[in-house]
């Protein structure tokens, strides 16, 4: 419920501008308080994964000054000063995305990257949509940098909000692929959905990851939840219509839009994924098709 309230507060915040004669730039100064809501990462928690094995602690400057916080997680099998495949994780609303870390798992041979924007964790700042995208082109641009990380079998992956941070990232730079779970098209949509109040002409280009769906030519994996009321599936097909490239669609039966990583479907599905990519058979693209159980079944287009 909580995640509903947050995700959706953009179009709230907007009706509420209507009537004050506000636009969509003047919404900003409220994004750290309506969006974002960053949630601090326990001190005990910070020394357990800091003694995991095969996790690196990772601070991180922007260039502004300030510094993120986040984890490197190697691959199960990986042979030190080897570059390895990645995955970046690009958590949503509230999330102290260091919570991946302890679960993450899908391919032996991917690592995974979980670094917080601005504001969260331990990281420092006031997060904004304008400052979130920025770090996550660092973060981006940081793993690239690596030697021991593979630049050319980076894959990004969003969790609802962190949907949209992941295919602004996909859409700037180049990915080997998009892993989008609980994605949905456009904050406008969802007001539109929940309130039932016309907002594009007042939120315009302002979380609309639709706009920037086109301009991806990588192949993408769309998690979908079956129960999902606040980025609900009729959103994420509609992201999915527009993706540029090839599109796998993943239907998580019985599932909310919260928990969706504590179940062992998503963690499988993502493994097939990246199989799929490993063996190069994620090259071509069909017609446009709905969602399937993620029992044995999916879709592609």
């Amino acid at each position: 419920m909580r995640a509903r309230v947050i995700l959706v507060s953009i179009a709230a915040t907007a009706a509420a501008a209507i009537g004050a004669g506000c636009m969509a730039p003047l919404l900003e100064p409220l994004e750290p308080q309506l969006v974002f809501r960053p949630r601090a990462l326990a001190g005990e928690h910070v020394k357990a994964l800091a003694g995991t094995a095969r996790v690196e602690e990772v601070r991180l400057a922007t260039t502004d000054g300030l510094r993120l916080h986040g984890w490197l997680k190697r691959p199960e099998r990986w042979t030190p000063g080897k570059p390895h495949r990645l995955v970046i994780v690009y958590g949503g609303v509230g999330q102290e995305i260091s919570e991946f870390v302890s679960v993450a798992h899908a391919r032996p041979d991917w690592g995974w990257l979980t670094i917080n924007y601005r504001g969260f964790g331990l990281s420092e700042g006031s997060p904004s949509e304008r400052a979130v995208l920025g770090d996550a082109k660092i973060i981006y641009d940081w793993a690239t940098a690596r030697p021991d990380i593979d630049a050319a079998n980076i894959v990004v992956l969003g969790r609802s909000l962190g949907t949209y941070v992941a295919i602004a990232v996909a859409a700037a730079r180049k990915v080997r692929a998009a892993i989008l779970a609980t994605p949905f098209d456009s904050a406008a949509a969802l007001g539109e959905e929940h309130y039932r109040v016309p907002l594009g002409w007042l939120v315009q280009s302002r979380y609309n990851p639709a706009l920037m769906a086109p301009m991806v030519s990588a192949p993408a994996l769309f998690l979908l939840a079956e129960k999902d009321e606040v980025t609900p599936v009729k959103n994420g097909l509609a992201l999915a219509r527009r993706w540029g490239g090839l599109v796998k669609t993943v239907l998580l039966p019985g599932a909310g839009h919260r928990g969706v990583e504590n179940r062992e479907e998503f963690w499988a599905s993502i493994g097939e994924f990246l199989a799929a990519l490993d063996e190069g058979a994620l090259t071509g693209a069909t017609g446009p098709s709905a969602p399937e159980s993620s029992t044995g079944r999916s879709s592609a287009r």
